[in-house]
C-alpha cells in the first residue's frame, strides 16, 4: 500500500455519532468483523440490503488499497426468537415445523444464503479465506472467553446459566456507550421474561444450562448446554481478528442489545477496546414505511425479484442508489427503475470491441473517476457516485468515444456489475452475418426516420428468432433464449 497515494476515507462511527476519518489500527490493513445470517428462513431482501452495504464498504476500503482482513459468521445455535435469552431457539423452531435436524436446516438455509449472495455478486469473506463461521464450529472458542470474563470477575454461574453481570459493568464508557441509552431504556425494548436465578433482570445469557428440551447442547465446565447468542460474535471476531476490531457493521436493529452485549463481555475479557469504528446501515421499509423483516410479516426474497423478470443486479444498483444510513423505500417499481440503470449499462459494454477494452483510454474519462472515487470516501456515497458512472457512460456517448473501459472496469470493482464478463459474453454471441446486415438496415432505417422499414425489419427479425431493442448505441440484436 502507498500511503502517499491514498485519500482520506470517511465513515460515519455510531460510537462517536460522527462521520470520522477511517485510519486502521495496523496502516494498509483492515480488520473488519460483520454480522451474518441466522440460517433459520430465507433471507429477505432487507436482510440483502445489510449484505450488499457490507460488499461495497469492503470493495471501496480496497480501492483505497487497504488489505480488507473480513469475517462474516453463520448463526446456527443460541439466536433465541426474542433475539436475546427468552423464547425458542429460531433454527430448532424451523426444525420442529419442518420436521428436520437442526442442522438440516441450518445447512439448507445457508446454501439458500450462498446462492444468493453469489447471485448479487456479494464477495465472500476473506478470513478464512471463502469461508463463513459457523457459531457451531466455535463452541471451545466461547466456552474459552467465557472463562475469561468469570475470571475477572463480570460473570457468574447459576442454575439457569453462566450470566454477564452488567451490573458489575455499570459506569462511565460502559453499557449504553454505543446505544446511548439506559440499562432501563435497553431491557423495556427488549420486552424479555427472565431467569428468576438471575442477578439482574438486565444480565443476559453467555452460556445456558439445564435445558433438555434444546436439540443442541455441549459440555462444558459449567455443565451440558448451549452459548448465548452476543458471546458468538465476540470469540469468533476476535479468534481471527485479535482483540481490538477496525470496523463492526450490521444493521441498525443490532445497536442497543447485540452489538452493547458484545462490547460488554470483550471489553470485560480483554481491558481493551473492543471496536474502533462501528458501522451501521438503515432498513429497507415497504413504501408505506414498515420495516421489512420476518417477524412483521414483510417478507419478499431475491426469488420474488426473479420470478417477475428483474436481474438481481438490479437490486444491488438499487441498494447503490441510497445512502447506507437513509432507510430505502422499496417497491417493484423502484427496482424497475434500476433494472433501467442495469440495461443501459449492459448494453454500453456488449457494444465494446476487444480493441478499445484492450486498449488505452482517453483523457477525458480520469475526473469521472476522480468525481467517482471522492464520493465513496464521502462516508460510501453509493448514490453520487453512482450518478457519476451513468454520467461518463452518457459522455461516453455523446462524444461517440468508447476509450473509456478502464476507467470504467476500476469503478465495477465497487459497483459489482461485471462489466468484462458481460462484454466478453457478447463477443461470443456474435450475430450470423445476414443478421448483422438486417440490424445495419434497421439502424440506417431509423436514422431516416423511415419507421415503417424500420419496423418491417424488426418484424423480420423476430421471425427469425432474435429479440430487438433500441438504445442510444442504436439496435441490439440477441437470440432468443
Amino acid at each position: 500500500m502507498n500511503a502517499d497515494a491514498v485519500k482520506p476515507f470517511f465513515i460515519y462511527n455510531t460510537l462517536s455519532r460522527k462521520v470520522e476519518e477511517f485510519v486502521p489500527l495496523h496502516p494498509g490493513v483492515v480488520t473488519y468483523y460483520s454480522c451474518g445470517p441466522t440460517v433459520y428462513l430465507p433471507q429477505h431482501l432487507g436482510n440483502m440490503r445489510s449484505y450488499l452495504f457490507t460488499d461495497t464498504l469492503k470493495r471501496a476500503l480496497r480501492l483505497n488499497g487497504y488489505e480488507v482482513r473480513h469475517v462474516m459468521n453463520i448463526t446456527d445455535v443460541g439466536h433465541m426468537t426474542s433475539d436475546q435469552d427468552a423464547g425458542e431457539d429460531k433454527i430448532e423452531k424451523t426444525a420442529r415445523a419442518e420436521g428436520r435436524s437442526p442442522k438440516e436446516v441450518a445447512d439448507y438455509y445457508t446454501e439458500l444464503f450462498i446462492h444468493n449472495l453469489e447471485m448479487l455478486r456479494i464477495e465472500k469473506p476473506t478470513v478464512p479465506p471463502g469461508q463463513f463461521c459457523r457459531a457451531t464450529e466455535h463452541i471451545p472458542d466461547m466456552i474459552a472467553l467465557i472463562q475469561r470474563i468469570l475470571d475477572r470477575g463480570y460473570a457468574y454461574v447459576v442454575h439457569s446459566g453462566v450470566y454477564f453481570d452488567v451490573e458489575k459493568w455499570r459506569g462511565p464508557g460502559r453499557m449504553g456507550r454505543l446505544s446511548r441509552q439506559s440499562l432501563e431504556e435497553q431491557f423495556a425494548e427488549q420486552r424479555l421474561e427472565h431467569a428468576s436465578d438471575k442477578r439482574s433482570k438486565h444480565d443476559f445469557a453467555l452460556w445456558v444450562l439445564n435445558q433438555p428440551g434444546h436439540l443442541m447442547q455441549w459440555d462444558s465446565p459449567w455443565g451440558r448446554g448451549y452459548p448465548g447468542w452476543h458471546i458468538e460474535c465476540s470469540a469468533m471476531s476476535m479468534k481471527y481478528l485479535g482483540e481490538t476490531l477496525d470496523i463492526h457493521s450490521g444493521g441498525l436493529d443490532h445497536v442497543p442489545i447485540h452489538h452493547e452485549n458484545e462490547i460488554a463481555q470483550s471489553e470485560s475479557a480483554t481491558g481493551k477496546p473492543f471496536v474502533r469504528y462501528f458501522v451501521h446501515n438503515a432498513f429497507l421499509v415497504g413504501m408505506e414505511g414498515a420495516k421489512i423483516s420476518k417477524s412483521s410479516g414483510r417478507f419478499p426474497v431475491l426469488a420474488d425479484l426473479v420470478a417477475v423478470g428483474i436481474d438481481p443486479i438490479a437490486f444491488r444498483l438499487f441498494c447503490f442508489g441510497a445512502k447506507y444510513r437513509s432507510e430505502l423505500a422499496f417497491s417493484l417499481d423502484a427496482v424497475r427503475a434500476a433494472q433501467r440503470n442495469l440495461d443501459y449499462l449492459t448494453e454500453f459494454a456488449r457494444g465494446v470491441p476487444d480493441g478499445i477494452a484492450h486498449g488505452a483510454d482517453s483523457d477525458w474519462p480520469q475526473p469521472y473517476f476522480e468525481r467517482f472515487h471522492e464520493a465513496l470516501n464521502n462516508d460510501l456515497n453509493t448514490p453520487q457516485a453512482l450518478a457519476v458512472v451513468l454520467d461518463l457512460v452518457g459522455e461516453s456517448y455523446r462524444r461517440n468515444d468508447k476509450r473509456i473501459w478502464n476507467t470504467l472496469a476500476r469503478m465495477d470493482t465497487v459497483l459489482g456489475v461485471d462489466f468484462e464478463g458481460i462484454r466478453r459474453r457478447a463477443a461470443s454471441e456474435r450475430l450470423p452475418a445476414e443478421i448483422e446486415a438486417l440490424r445495419a438496415q434497421r439502424d440506417e432505417a431509423r436514422k431516416k426516420k423511415d419507421f415503417a422499414r424500420s419496423d418491417a425489419l424488426r418484424n423480420e427479425l423476430l421471425a427469425r428468432g432474435y429479440e430487438v431493442k433500441d438504445t442510444p448505441a442504436g439496435t441490439v440484436v440477441q437470440r432468443r433464449n
